[in-house]
């Protein structure tokens, strides 16, 4: 390629659109998987289903606005509230079933937040005094915001372990540990 002002002005000439279309494109998303993931431990002694379940952060935090109507901010929103709508929110979008069909009572422990990894962790309890085996979950968080969102908890009970997937368009599962 020639040197000197021309061949500098042709360089800037071609790079032009492409600096444009860079500067005029959307921002890129901040993750372009949507996923979360859930532990639950079956705790015999208390008979309840000790869940730990992993969102990204933003993404609860839309999910919280739009339930609430208004813009939600897990640091700068009160406490109190946030932790209400997170009660709210996941007994519409994490719901256990015993296994006569029963609601399972849902107990709202806490959530940390884990902001460098824009990561949230949310710690409730499920009532299952009848045992974790046989029993339905419909774990939809975040499905009304990603159509590609993809649910997985993984269930224990003692030694036996069980892994429910919940893809888009899918919805509650039976926990059945093997024989």
């Amino acid at each position: 390629m020639p040197r000197g002002p021309l061949s500098s002005l042709l360089r800037l000439a071609c790079a032009w659109p492409l600096l444009a279309f860079a500067c005029l494109a959307p921002p890129a998303a901040a993750h372009p998987v949507h996923t979360s993931s859930a532990e639950a431990n079956y705790n015999r002694t208390t008979r309840k289903l000790e869940v730990s379940l992993r969102v990204f952060a933003d993404d609860f935090e839309a999910a919280l606005a739009a339930l609430a109507a208004h813009s939600v901010s897990l640091e700068k929103t009160p406490p109190a509230t946030v932790d209400a709508l997170a009660r709210a929110y996941l007994t519409a979008h994490f719901i256990v079933k015993n296994r006569d069909g029963g609601l399972a009572g849902q107990h709202w422990l806490g959530r940390e937040l884990k902001d460098a990894a824009n990561e949230l962790w949310l710690h409730f309890e499920i009532d299952l005094p009848g045992g974790v085996d046989g029993v339905r979950v419909d774990y939809a968080v975040l499905k009304e915001l990603h159509s590609d969102q993809l649910n997985t908890v993984r269930v224990r009970d003692g030694p036996r372990t069980r892994i429910l997937t919940f893809p888009p368009g899918q919805g509650e599962r039976t926990v059945r540990f093997p024989p």
